[in-house]
């Protein structure tokens, strides 16, 4: 090998190690930055009634967050906030009848996710 073959297997070395440490890097700075915008989901979820009605469906807040989309879980809290129904779920959720709440918005989708994260028989 001629030393500009050395130079540019070098500089290729160099390039190589420095793309799969920045790389590297990017991956987890972006797993951090999802586990942080997960947490902040949770506790807003926390703060709405939909959170006592993962309960009542049988759902763990845990396995619905990391089931489902981000996007699915911003429209579920959505119309959670935005229900005019709040009373007569209360007093479901009070009863722990909250999975008979065909009035709910979030009812059909809640449903889904409960049989999703249903144990298979």
């Amino acid at each position: 090998m001629n030393l500009f073959s050395l130079i540019i297997a070098g500089l290729f070395t160099v390039l190589s190690v420095a793309f799969v440490a920045l790389l590297a890097l990017a991956i987890t700075r972006n797993l951090q930055v999802g586990q942080r915008y997960r947490q902040a989901i949770a506790r807003q979820l926390s703060k709405l009634r939909l959170a006592r009605m993962l309960g009542i469906h049988h759902i763990d807040q845990d396995a619905y967050l990391h089931a489902q989309s981000v996007l699915s879980i911003r429209d579920q809290i959505k119309r959670c906030s935005e229900c005019s129904s709040t009373e007569d779920c209360d007093r479901l959720l009070n009863e722990g009848m909250g999975d008979e709440s065909d009035f709910c918005e979030n009812d059909e989708a809640l449903r889904k996710v409960r049989d999703k994260l249903a144990p298979a028989p």
